[in-house]
């Protein structure tokens, strides 16, 4: 790659961080780091920051997709819902029925039952402590998004992916992140078109929590155990005392 190249695709991804920092339309710092437990630290700061401050830290993976996902004139174009019809939506939502109807549209059909035993066992893994979207964005630059709201689970009305590939829609997404951040302390932390990562104050520390919390994600989120770890109880083997969750749709 020559000396031009390398200055347009310079210049190309500054204007697409530029561009999502200003279609999200608050403050916003661009982080670039060597090691994740510097971005640990940053996002760590940042979070007891914005305690004191009233706001909530969010990484943001820039790419073309997420442009067109915070993009305000697409909202426009394609009829989105707006921050406030989400939230409104969101407050409506029975979260314990969503849960229980997205778990049973993710379960596997009567006649797979005898040949898949979707729950498995149950077996102790290491706790997840570090964000494992952002590993792959080492040494590149990132958006850390202070978004302006001290309830957390508002996040996800701010960066309005989903809908698409099973991933619920964004006012359920909210409804969900406000239950989960009740009952556990659990906050947006990452996002890119296809994956959330929320930060855990206080994760289960039981087995028994940690396979009812398991049950609820695999609702949420299937492919994290069809294209993951391949059982419920596998899932909740990594959820406790895991100050991590890692969500991900294909």
């Amino acid at each position: 790659m020559g000396i031009f190249d390398r200055f347009k695709k310079t210049k190309v991804k500054k204007d697409l961080i530029g561009n999502i920092i200003a279609n999200l339309g608050c403050d916003c710092l661009i982080i670039q780091e060597k090691y994740i437990d510097d971005i640990m630290a940053r996002y760590n700061q940042a979070f007891i920051e914005g305690k004191k401050e009233g706001y909530t830290p969010l990484i943001i993976i820039p790419s073309e997709e997420m442009l067109e996902i915070v993009d305000v004139e697409k909202d426009e174009e394609y009829l989105r819902d707006d921050r406030e019809s989400i939230l409104t939506k969101a407050n409506d939502i029975d979260v314990k029925k969503l849960l229980k109807d997205l778990l049973q549209d993710v379960m596997p059909m009567e006649d797979e039952e005898d040949d898949y035993d979707i729950r498995g066992e149950f077996s102790i893994k290491e706790p997840t402590n570090h964000f494992l979207t952002v590993e792959d964005a080492i040494g590149e630059k990132v958006i850390l998004a202070k978004i302006p709201t001290d309830k957390p689970w508002e996040v996800a009305a701010w960066v309005r992916m989903g809908g698409i590939n099973e991933c619920p829609l964004p006012e359920q997404q909210v409804a969900i992140f406000k239950y989960w951040y009740e009952k556990y302390g659990a906050i947006p932390a990452v996002v890119t078109p296809d994956v959330w990562e929320l930060f855990v104050e206080n994760p289960p520390t039981t087995q028994k929590e940690s396979e009812s919390l398991a049950w609820e994600q695999f609702g949420f989120c299937g492919d994290i155990v069809w294209q993951g770890v391949g059982t419920v109880n596998a899932l909740a083997g990594t959820l406790k005392n895991s100050s991590v969750w890692y969500f991900w749709w294909d």
